[in-house]
């Protein structure tokens, strides 16, 4: 697992209970992750914690992963790690400082939704790890996402036909 915030650490758990061993790679010289979260890996008795590894490179023998090869930070030697698979999970900061000023964001920069996907400002509705939603996993963004077009087509059906519209009769 390359990355030792929430999601990598999170990750890193729910790895832990189905392969026999989990390696976290963090570059920083301690994990980012919450103090609950870093508790429960320590733990476990098959997450192994590197700190102050900076990735360099992903080994493989033409077929598949076979290893990472990561930089100490604090003593520039470079280093093997053996491996079966590879999971990159660094950050979580989404792409919204484009919003600023005109949809509600939140304190972390997710868009704050309802119930049906809007947002704060009429008519502007978003889905998936973008938003306020606490899991970020690729099936909770795909229910979010046909929530969210529900409720863009119910808005969008409801909304009043202004008078510079009109409407084709076949």
């Amino acid at each position: 697992m390359v990355g030792g915030g929430n999601s990598g650490i999170e990750a890193a758990i729910d790895l832990a209970g189905i392969v026999t061993h989990v390696t976290v790679l963090e570059f920083g010289a301690e994990l980012r992750a919450d103090e609950v979260l870093q508790r429960k890996a320590r733990s476990m008795g098959n997450i192994r914690i590197i700190t102050q590894a900076q990735t360099t490179e992903v080994l493989g023998d033409g077929q598949r992963v076979t290893g990472l090869r990561y930089t100490e930070r604090d003593s520039g030697e470079s280093q093997d790690l053996a491996l079966a698979g590879i999971f990159v999970q660094i950050g979580l900061v989404p792409n919204t400082e484009w919003l600023q000023g005109d949809i509600a964001l939140s304190p972390q920069g997710g868009i704050e939704i309802g119930s049906r996907g809007e947002t704060s400002l009429r008519g502007v509705f978003a889905a998936g790890d973008v938003t306020t939603v606490p899991f970020k996993q690729i099936v909770i963004s795909m229910g979010s996402g046909a929530t969210t077009a529900l409720g863009a087509f119910d808005y969008l059906i409801r909304e009043p036909i202004g008078e510079s519209e009109t409407v084709a009769a076949a």
